[in-house]
């Protein structure tokens, strides 16, 4: 029998959206191997190894400053080295023997930590104006009625009676229709938080994202109008989901699953080798 499919977190709401053919090998498990071709070995692009260093580098800076450790530049320099280099290494990319390519990344994956740290809410954090903070990983999920949703924040703070939920995207899509929507998913592990208020008027959201060379900053004021949409959009993502999985255990053939839209989103896919005959 088919096991439905229950997880619902913005990295599958956004490979869905751009690409089925990569959802399903992504994230469908396969009961047999794929029909008429096998599947593709994972790649990883060299500037997606730079945007995990980043995530990596940030946050293991985030837990030394939540301890009242600060980290010099260099310090963050040497960091950022380490784990590029490392990356690159691990996953054989053809960037860990150009030097100058390595260089490049480096210093474009440190000009965001420095941006980054100097954005409001970081500068605020980083010299104790906001006193009452947190740090969360979204690889717990919170309970949503018969799903699992990746959806916590990456910074919980309070000033007054505001709790301030904050979200990171580390590289942002230039089109965001249901930013507003996506970001508001936050709420639905703020209430399953017992620290936390049950009211949405208790709550600011923020969403800070990277993108055209640099962070933009969006701040929104929920509703429980709000809310419900942002539930039926979760509810309608997993359908939708569902769907496609259906279809592809009835065929088990990813050459009948749809392409992505643009062939821009090909070029760091990590299932581009073999993915097609040409």
């Amino acid at each position: 029998m088919q096991q439905h499919l229950t997880e619902w977190s913005l990295s599958r709401r956004k490979v869905f959206s751009n690409c089925a053919r990569r959802f399903v090998m992504q994230y469908i498990k396969r009961t047999k191997p794929f029909k008429h071709r096998d599947m593709p070995n994972k790649w990883y692009s060299d500037w997606d190894l730079m945007i995990k260093s980043v995530r990596k580098v940030f946050y293991d800076r985030l837990t030394d400053l939540h301890k009242g450790v600060i980290w010099s530049e260099k310090i963050t320099e040497s960091k950022m080295r380490y784990e590029l280099v490392s990356n690159l290494a691990l996953h054989n990319n053809k960037s860990s023997s150009n030097s100058i390519r390595k260089f490049k990344l480096i210093e474009l994956g440190l000009n965001r930590i420095r941006t980054l740290m100097n954005s409001s809410i970081l500068r605020k954090i980083s010299n104790n104006s906001i006193k009452e903070w947190s740090f969360y990983d979204r690889v717990k999920s919170v309970p949503f009625g018969h799903l699992d949703v990746y959806c916590s924040p990456d910074i919980v703070y309070r000033i007054k009676n505001k709790w301030n939920l904050v979200r990171i995207v580390f590289q942002a899509e230039k089109r965001q229709p249901q930013l507003d929507l996506e970001l508001c998913s936050m709420l639905l592990w703020s209430k399953g938080n017992q620290y936390l208020p049950n009211l949405e008027d208790k709550f600011i959201i923020h969403g800070l994202s990277y993108d055209s060379g640099k962070w933009h900053h969006k701040k929104i004021s929920p509703t429980q109008n709000t809310l419900q949409e942002t539930k039926q959009l979760l509810e309608k993502d997993v359908h939708n989901m569902n769907i496609l999985q259906t279809e592809f255990y009835r065929t088990n053939d990813i050459d009948s699953m749809p392409l992505a839209i643009s062939s821009l989103y090909c070029k760091r896919c990590p299932f581009r080798t073999g993915c097609l005959d040409n």
